[in-house]
């Protein structure tokens, strides 16, 4: 079965805020509500599929909010990154969508290794971002799921540049096979940063604004 890989830009501080009920306007508390609404119905479609993860998405992304993720449920994970997926939907932008593949990791960890030998520097490879987990500034440990999907991604934009440039540097000395999904990630990476790179005087320019990673299916 095909994994999906989306993306979308928000504020790693922004998706805290909401998860630890931090300074919350009524447009965020109206926000909220929605995401809740939104974990009923995928708890449903759970349902109608019967599946059970032994924590429904609803409890767990009520525990995130009252800043916990300790269910000891097998499959607790996969509540927990749904729900909090849910948050960061509602954080940010539009999601859109990279690829499909059948072992995003797999790909992924493959193209590292070209990267890595036509010259990229290791802080700059794709899999240690686009499978990061959550974004360090939650303040408590959220368990992965166990077979590693759904899987979450954090690329802050301050490394998104370089990355860019020497991906490009690179295309041409990397497996054939490989340039279309680099390029494809070349320009998911450069149409968010390239806004926010160009934009930093407006309003909603954060600091901390990332390129949000996730993968599903």
């Amino acid at each position: 079965m095909s994994k999906i890989v989306n993306y979308n830009m928000a504020s790693r501080g922004r998706v805290a805020q909401f998860v630890t009920g931090r300074d919350l306007t009524a447009d965020d508390r109206e926000t909220l509500e929605q995401v809740r609404e939104l974990a009923r119905m995928h708890e449903a479609d759970l349902e109608r599929q019967e599946l059970d993860w032994g924590l429904t998405v609803p409890d767990a992304l009520e525990h995130l909010l009252s800043g916990r993720a300790d269910s000891p449920a097998e499959w607790a994970g996969n509540a927990y990154y749904t729900a909090l997926q849910l948050v960061i939907d509602h954080s940010g932008s539009d999601i859109s969508t990279l690829a499909s593949y059948s072992s995003p990791i797999t790909l992924y960890t493959v193209l590292d290794k070209e990267l890595g030998a036509a010259g990229v520097e290791p802080g700059l490879l794709p899999t240690q971002y686009i499978f990061s987990g959550p974004p360090s500034e939650i303040p408590f440990h959220i368990p992965r799921p166990p077979e590693g999907s759904p899987e979450i991604g954090v690329w802050p934009m301050q490394t998104a540049g370089p990355a860019i440039q020497a991906y490009r540097d690179a295309l041409e000395r990397i497996d054939p096979g490989l340039r279309y999904e680099l390029s494809e990630l070349i320009e998911a990476l450069d149409g968010w940063y390239s806004g926010w790179n160009r934009n930093q005087s407006m309003p909603w320019w954060r600091e901390d604004t990332s390129i949000f990673f996730s993968v599903v299916g």
